[in-house]
């Protein structure tokens, strides 16, 4: 055998095994060294100054994404030109009735793994169903598996994600026709790269869901891990209670925050959840 296509296979095997580990350890839900760390001193400064106020939360008791500081910085950049106040923080202290009750969404960038106690969990349970917002980006779906609550807002989990080519393929996004805020201004197909998420369940057709965006499977090697199939929604929105629900599967990469037209979805999704409409 020719001794560079020797070093190829070799270059190939190691780049998959590489991979591979790297996607093991991106999809555990929790690190088995890692243990929960819960914030239970509440701020003296926790409540917005401001009328038109968001909280960015964006703890990691797990995985963490290299992109949550790029997405802050953007997501506050962004709330700036529209007039709104931005509180960003990892202290799920945060999460306490007259805290939360000044803000008008609460975005949860890429979280993972438990952060929030039993009555945090509460808190935030009647902030959204008396009229709070939430707007979840990327492994917002990948957390706090066992608070029945909330996969029921979210109305789904992570499974798994695409690894081939590791780990973050180009694929086309479609977006879903309708007047949605986090759909408005939208090319009808456009391209990025990100980590596709497959989830448990396709949330299309479940009562008060309403898809907004889905990749076309078509356009990436969806084969491994088994994908969703033809209809894979990566982003929807509900009501709750008198709250709204917003999410998104991207934002793996650090250049979905540079990205116009991801900022366009991300923004307009937040607003929405915040009830900030155009």
């Amino acid at each position: 055998m020719k001794r560079g296509l020797v070093f190829k296979i070799l270059s190939l095997t190691v780049l998959l095994v590489a991979g591979a580990a790297g996607y093991a350890l991106h999809s555990m839900r929790w690190l088995p060294w890692q243990k929960p760390a819960f914030d239970t001193a509440i701020p003296a400064n926790c409540l917005a100054t401001g009328p038109n106020a968001i909280l960015v939360f964006s703890k990691t008791n797990g995985y963490r994404h290299a992109s949550i500081e790029a997405g802050v910085k953007a997501i506050k950049e962004a709330a700036q030109k529209r007039g709104w106040e931005v509180i960003a923080t990892e202290n799920g202290a945060y999460f306490d009735g007259p805290c939360l009750k000044s803000y008008h969404a609460v975005v949860f960038l890429s979280p993972t793994g438990d952060f929030l106690t039993d009555a945090q969990q509460r808190a935030f349970e009647k902030y959204i169903e008396n009229g709070g917002g939430y707007a979840g980006i990327h492994s917002a779906a990948d957390c706090e598996y066992d608070w029945k609550w909330y996969g029921t807002l979210l109305g789904t989990r992570f499974r798994n994600h695409t690894f081939l080519p590791y780990p973050t393929p180009k694929a086309q996004i479609v977006t879903e026709p309708g007047s949605h805020p986090a759909g408005i201004g939208l090319p009808a197909r456009w391209t990025k790269k990100d980590e596709w998420y497959n989830f448990h369940e396709n949330v299309r057709g479940k009562p008060g869901f309403q898809v907004l965006l889905t990749v076309d499977e078509s356009t990436y090697p969806a084969f491994w891990p088994k994908a969703m199939g033809d209809d894979h929604p990566i982003s929807w929105s509900r009501p709750v209670g008198k709250g709204r629900m917003f999410y998104t599967a991207i934002g793996h990469n650090a250049s979905t925050y540079s990205d116009s037209t991801s900022m366009k979805h991300i923004m307009g999704g937040i607003a929405w959840a915040a009830g900030f409409f155009y």
